[in-house]
């Protein structure tokens, strides 16, 4: 079982994508946050996830700090952005900051699955999907 910690400051789609994944059999969303500093919160008070899902762009802390803050206080935990932006600038500075995953929110959930399970396994994921 894939232990998910989802990170999204639009509710909505925050809860549309729980759910989502949440139908998946081997993924189980262990926590939700609206930014980067709550997401934080929760893992330096114990939260036990495999992979955090993020956003870029949110208040409090972007999804860029938030994997940089991630990889520093446990490597064994991966990040995938799901974001809207798709210039380079934006895959090279998350991948800096130590992203395994980088995918389009307009992608499809296919990809959203095979990526976290790629990323689990070990291998790093870009999906820029149109």
């Amino acid at each position: 079982m894939v232990k998910i910690l989802l990170v999204e400051d639009n509710e909505v789609i925050r809860a549309t994508i729980s759910d989502l994944i949440g139908m998946e059999d081997n993924f189980s969303v262990e926590g939700q946050a609206a930014n980067g500093k709550i997401a934080l919160a929760l893992i330096q008070d114990g939260l036990t996830v495999d992979i955090v899902i993020t956003d870029l762009n949110m208040p409090e802390m972007d999804g860029i700090e938030l994997t940089q803050n991630i990889i520093a206080m446990n490597k064994d935990i991966k990040v995938i952005i799901l974001t809207m932006h798709d210039k380079q600038t934006y895959l090279d500075r998350a991948f800096a900051a130590g992203a395994k995953g980088y995918l389009l929110k307009n992608g499809d959930m296919d990809e959203l699955y095979s990526a976290i399970e790629k990323v689990y396994n070990g291998e790093s994921i870009i999906g820029l999907s149109e």
